[in-house]
């Protein structure tokens, strides 16, 4: 059976790095010849990329599709009459506004593009930042960062135009408006339909060109009379009324769109002088005070972070030197305190407005406990995602990310990754979806797929908070509950260690971590414009998440906790969720968890783990998450077990979603589940029994 072939262009203008991407992933698959009935060459190369064959057609280099030259002609005549799957056009990173040019014609005439933003990295040594998902909102196609030069990005943008091929990523057309002009453009767009010889073009497209004068258009609609008297007297016409011919007043219009996108999706910052630069770097990069240097600056940050959420570490250190007060002050007025007093607000709002209106209990209690109680309690959480977000984006941009991933390459080495997957992983503490496509980075198909099958097993900040609510709950003295998630963390550690030795050993056997290629950036001022572009684009994918799944599984709990065989309910233990709890029940009896309510919180844990807490306070029936969970009176062996169950297994659905994008393969998503779930397992029964046995000896 033959593989599937797929063709795709490469435009772009000379000097801009189009040989270097073509040379680099088309390899020695090349032919060169001549375009049919020209003297110009006609470079063809192949690439295979996961067992899809895609044929590089590269255009020849123009700076617009003008038909003004021979290479103009043809670049223009093969995207319209060979219609290559899709088209790539690279642009220049250091002079985005001319480069650019090409990139809005060639989108005026098809909207299968993907356009690569090349030397990404001499860029940054400019202290030039650049929003690509800003551009990419307003082209309407997938914008790409690459350096063709050392392989930056290349895995990327293969990924990405192969999702514009298959249709899994929706292109809409570029409509750019042209002022006073328009009226004549869609005018002349209703005439075209007449013009047979024309019918291949796109009509608006055909329209502008015609309007600026192609000469090769219009002896192709040479027969077409009466079209081209009128094109005729429209220049004429427009060129009197304007002032200016309609070829400079398109040209002008098309350039101050370009400059518009530059002034607000493009941002320039001053970088530091080399003496400043080498002095930073002979802490960040030195072999012990780079390390300790790292993770000083991480701890800081995430210290910083957590306290300004939910208020820890800060206020256990306050309830420790005796001021509880200022403790339950840092709680209460923390972020996620303020957003979860303001939604237990709204419930009590809405209840009491639901039944002024005599609604029926079990809306009213729907509405209220599921859907406001549930989303509200994730919701509290989104502005941790947030500000991990704009900390990361303040060490991107400041240049400090590249040196931690630098010094972290020695770290990294003994998981069997580079430097450059660190940083993905690292991202993993805020959220697992992030950091599983963050891997997008790597170009290494072995590292991106040990990378993605790892960072599941880092610990999110979901699974931090259900964390603190048991350590909370079950442990009065803050050294021992610091302990408690010590010693979690640590173990959650060293299995991410244990099984990227095992991975390597079974599933990846011929892998060898890459040599770490990077090029630093310089050290430079953060901009909070850039910083801003960051966090955002990288946590807004949660409110998604927050608004679709979190309310379907908000619903869901509701039902399975009020119905039941029998139908309505107030007793849990006759309800669907205890049935599916006690199912589990043998399993978790294993585990020393005998408990159908902790099986059930598990089970609501896979679709979110923010829902584990959540799903307890509903069951319990009692509304203080901390009390909740103490109901349950488990035995420090069984907390231990619980906790390490919950932090190991499989995180949740959008992250498992997100590992099924990131590798394209349902083998390694199955592989994903199965081996979180036999290690949580295992781990919990373990822990179980070996807390148990000791403490039999004390």
């Amino acid at each position: 059976m033959s593989k599937q072939e797929y063709v795709v262009a490469l435009a772009g203008s000379p000097n801009v790095g189009k040989s270097t991407l073509f040379n680099n992933i088309t390899g020695l698959k090349q032919h060169v010849g001549n375009w049919p009935g020209k003297t110009v060459e006609r470079y063809e190369g192949l690439l295979e990329h996961h067992g899809i064959k895609i044929r590089i057609v590269d255009l020849p280099g123009t700076y617009s599709l003008g038909a003004l030259s021979e290479e103009e002609v043809i670049a223009r005549e093969f995207i319209v009459k060979e219609k290559p799957n899709a088209i790539i056009v690279i642009v220049n990173a250091i002079e985005l506004s001319q480069s650019l040019y090409l990139a809005l014609q060639v989108l005026e005439l098809a909207s299968n593009v993907v356009i690569a933003i090349n030397k990404i990295d001499a860029a940054e040594r400019r202290g030039i930042h650049i929003n690509y998902k800003g551009l990419e909102r307003a082209l309407g196609v997938p914008v790409i960062p690459i350096s063709a030069l050392n392989r930056v990005g290349l895995h990327n943008l293969i990924e990405r135009v192969l999702e514009v091929v298959k249709r899994k990523v929706k292109t809409s057309p570029f409509r750019l408006s042209y002022g006073a002009i328009e009226y004549y453009v869609k005018d002349l767009e209703r005439r075209l339909v007449k013009c047979k010889q024309l019918e291949m073009y796109p009509s608006r497209w055909a329209a502008i060109r015609l309007l600026e004068g192609d000469e090769y258009l219009e002896k192709i609609a040479s027969d077409c009379a009466e079209l081209t008297n009128y094109v005729k007297t429209i220049r004429e016409r427009t060129a009197e009324e304007l002032g200016e011919p309609p070829e400079m007043l398109m040209i002008e219009r098309r350039y101050r769109v370009i400059n518009e996108l530059v002034n607000k999706y493009v941002l320039t910052e001053k970088v530091t002088s080399p003496g400043f630069s080498e002095f930073l770097d002979s802490i960040m990069l030195h072999k012990i005070g780079g390390i300790a240097s790292s993770i000083i600056i991480l701890l800081s940050l995430l210290t910083v972070l957590f306290s300004i959420n939910t208020g820890f570490p800060l206020n256990l250190i306050f309830e420790y030197l005796g001021y509880e007060e200022i403790a339950s002050v840092i709680e209460e007025y923390s972020l996620s305190g303020i957003l979860s007093f303001i939604f237990s607000y709204l419930g009590e709002v809405v209840s009491n407005l639901l039944h002024s209106l005599g609604a029926p209990y079990d809306i009213i209690s729907l509405i209220v406990d599921g859907v406001i109680a549930g989303v509200g309690s994730v919701l509290s959480f989104f502005p941790l995602i947030l500000t991990v977000y704009i900390a990361f984006g303040f060490l991107e941009d400041s240049g400090i990310m590249a040196r931690i991933g630098t010094v972290g390459d020695r770290i990294a080495r003994k998981l069997g990754l580079s430097g450059k997957a660190i940083i993905p992983l690292i991202l993993g503490l805020g959220c697992n979806v992030p950091a599983i496509m963050g891997t997008r980075i790597l170009e290494n198909d072995e590292e991106k797929t040990l990378s993605i099958l790892l960072a599941p097993l880092v610990p999110c900040q979901a699974r931090l908070f259900v964390l603190l609510v048991f350590a909370s709950a079950f442990f009065k003295s803050p050294l021992i509950q610091t302990a408690v998630v010590a010693l979690v963390y640590l173990v959650d550690i060293a299995l991410v260690v244990f099984m990227s030795y095992i991975l390597r050993l079974t599933l990846l056997r011929r892998y060898e971590p890459p040599e770490l290629l990077v090029e630093l950036p310089p050290y430079h001022r953060p901009s909070l414009r850039v910083i801003s572009w960051y966090a955002w684009d990288k946590s807004s994918h949660f409110i998604k998440k927050a608004g679709t799944i979190i309310f379907v599984l908000s619903v869901i709990t509701w039902i399975l906790i009020n119905y039941g065989p029998v139908g309505r309910t107030t007793q849990v233990s006759e309800s669907y969720a205890a049935i599916l709890g006690k199912a589990l029940s043998p399993i978790g009896s294993l585990m020393g968890l005998p408990d159908w309510r902790l099986m059930l919180s598990l089970e609501v844990g896979f679709v979110a783990k923010e829902g584990m807490v959540e799903s307890i306070v509903l069951m319990t029936g009692i509304d203080n998450p901390v009390k909740a969970v103490r109901s349950l009176n488990l035995s420090l062996p069984q907390v231990i077990a619980f906790l390490l169950v919950m932090i190991i297994y499989t995180p949740c659905i959008p992250t498992v979603s997100a590992f099924y994008q990131e590798s394209k393969s349902i083998k390694l998503t199955i592989i994903l589940v199965i081996y979180e779930l036999i290690l949580a397992l295992l781990i919990g029964i373990i822990s179980y029994n070996l807390i148990k046995f000791i403490f039999n000896l004390i």
